[in-house]
């Protein structure tokens, strides 16, 4: 018997697979419009936010949108991807980079909100928005990586 043999790649099921940053994207995209509607108060939806970027896998996807109407997100199909060219992988690279640090932006941003916003009601009294401070120049830094990307 050959031990050298390749196996090939280990079964793994579809809600099984790795999720990717598009896919969380869409989750968050469903969570925002569940909140804007009122299927989520405001501590369940930043729960869930934070339950989304932690997500690995097709199924932790899923299991944050089930209860809500509308499509989950789904495994995509096997496919073998075409080969890149270096400045295909460059720019990837850098997109896929510039997507994750929104993403995280976004989630601090929005965890820093909320805790201001509780801290206002618990206060009962308007609070200096020190939220700004945190969202406000890490944000102004990833809008100028973004612009300068696209002039490039």
């Amino acid at each position: 018997m050959d031990e050298t043999a390749d196996p090939g790649p280990p079964h793994v099921r579809p809600e099984d697979m790795r999720a990717g940053d598009v896919d969380r994207e869409q989750v968050l995209d469903r969570l925002r419009i569940a909140h804007a509607e009122g299927r989520l108060d405001l501590d369940e939806f930043d729960e869930r936010i934070t339950a989304t970027l932690a997500a690995r896998t097709y199924a932790d996807l899923r299991a944050l949108t089930v209860d809500l109407p509308g499509q989950p997100p789904s495994p995509p199909a096997p496919t073998t991807p075409p080969e890149p060219g270096p400045l295909q992988d460059l720019d990837a690279l850098q997109e896929r980079d510039l997507r994750g640090a929104v993403i995280g932006w976004a989630g601090a941003s929005v965890t820093t909100i909320a805790i201001w916003a509780m801290s206002c009601i618990a206060t009962a009294s308007f609070v200096y928005p020190w939220w700004i401070w945190v969202a406000g120049p890490w944000g102004l830094v990833l809008l100028s990586s973004w612009v300068r990307d696209r002039r490039q």
